[in-house]
């Protein structure tokens, strides 16, 4: 684990995955720590692609190949390219492996900085291959909420996402098994969701898009709130496990998950990002807490 620290304000990041495990303040922990009855990851930088591919492959001019939830860092050792008190950068660049699932020549970096007092995370993808590249990009961090175990179900009840302004997003609509969208569907004057497991039996996974959202935050019932800046991304996914954890996500995400019955061919896919020869992508998003 790389530890940065500012102040009152401590971060670990996992080089495997090049995601957060931990974020505390005054010795709170404000980020999920996994759960075997629930789920057992606490963040996720997603690259290439964002949640599953459908029957695991897709295709590149004709070619299939194979790639798990969620794309290639989950599954790496990213290099430390930076590291200071309050900064840590983390890299991965193609190579066999990578090539083996995901035949583009790129270089990922996930830049963690306190250097504001708050944790600005910023994903940078670099294509250095000489043809376009495409993908998807995102962030999947897990906080804790108070909740109380009641039978089989946690209840979450009394924690709520505020949104800064009252939107009116379409939202992705999933299959039953919560794994692939079918259609998407408007949310009229939304301003807040009251948090509970009912709504994640219901939606699986909410996939807010086409709105502008930037800030939200998650009021919680112990007082220990959490402010997100997100810079619009495409879409916004909030989630948790529908009977047990006492988390919630709140997902960045520039592109979304597959279709049910989706495009096979990788620069066609919705909401895919297509990258110049020699051009740069970020995104950041910041967590004030």
């Amino acid at each position: 684990m790389i530890k940065i620290t500012k102040n009152n304000l401590e971060v670990e990041i996992n080089e495997k995955g090049g995601c957060l495990n931990s974020i505390k303040k005054d010795g709170y922990e404000y980020l999920w720590q996994g759960s075997e009855d629930s789920w057992t990851g606490k963040d996720v930088a997603i690259f290439p692609f964002i949640a599953r591919l459908k029957g695991g492959e897709y295709l590149v001019n004709g070619k299939t190949y194979s790639m798990k939830n969620h794309g290639l860092c989950r599954y790496a050792i990213l290099d430390v390219e930076k590291k200071e008190e309050d900064e840590v950068t983390v890299s991965l660049e193609a190579n066999e492996a990578t090539l083996a699932q995901y035949p583009y020549k790129f270089k990922f970096s996930a830049n963690y900085s306190l250097k504001e007092g708050n944790l600005k995370v910023t994903y940078i993808v670099n294509n250095i291959d000489d043809k376009d590249i495409y993908f998807g990009l995102g962030g999947h961090p897990a906080f804790n909420i108070p909740f109380k175990r009641e039978g089989d179900e946690d209840n979450i009840d009394g924690n709520t996402i505020v949104f800064e302004n009252k939107i009116s997003p379409n939202n992705y609509y999933l299959t039953p098994d919560g794994l692939f969208i079918t259609h998407k569907d408007k949310f009229e004057d939304l301003k807040e969701i009251h948090l509970s497991k009912k709504i994640f039996q219901k939606y699986k996974t909410l996939m807010l898009c086409d709105a502008k959202i930037n800030k939200v935050q998650l009021l919680k019932k112990d007082g220990k709130n959490v402010t997100m800046y997100l810079n619009n991304p495409d879409t916004v996914a909030i989630w948790t496990k529908e009977k047990f954890g006492g988390y919630i996500c709140i997902e960045p995400w520039c592109g979304i998950p597959d279709f049910d019955n989706p495009e096979k061919e990788m620069s066609k896919k919705a909401g895919i990002n297509k990258l110049g020869v020699g051009e740069t992508f970020k995104f950041s998003y910041t967590i004030e807490i």
